[in-house]
């Protein structure tokens, strides 16, 4: 189901965490514009749980998977690619 919000039409998003062979299903779910938004949401869901100290797993095998009110996959972003994109950053930043 679309919503439309201030003359927009929203689709639902939902945020998905991939550990391994484990994913952790997000059963709410966000209202966005588009797929370029839930790519900017998805890189700060991944940032997040990159900079959280108590979470402790294997990056390298974790992922965010972005799927809309239909059950399609719409991207998988692999947390690597954020760390690495975060540390290419940073390098300009200092």
């Amino acid at each position: 189901m679309r919503r439309i919000a201030a003359g927009v039409a929203m689709t639902v998003y939902y945020f998905h965490v991939q550990k391994g062979r484990r994913l952790i299903l997000d059963p709410e779910g966000v209202d966005l514009c588009g797929p370029a938004d839930a790519l900017e949401m998805a890189a700060k869901l991944a940032s997040g749980l990159l900079d959280d100290g108590e979470i402790t797993c294997d990056w390298t095998h974790s992922a965010v998977r972005v799927e809309d009110q239909h059950h399609r996959r719409i991207l998988r972003l692999p947390l690597t690619s954020v760390r690495a994109r975060d540390s290419r950053s940073r390098t300009f930043v200092n």
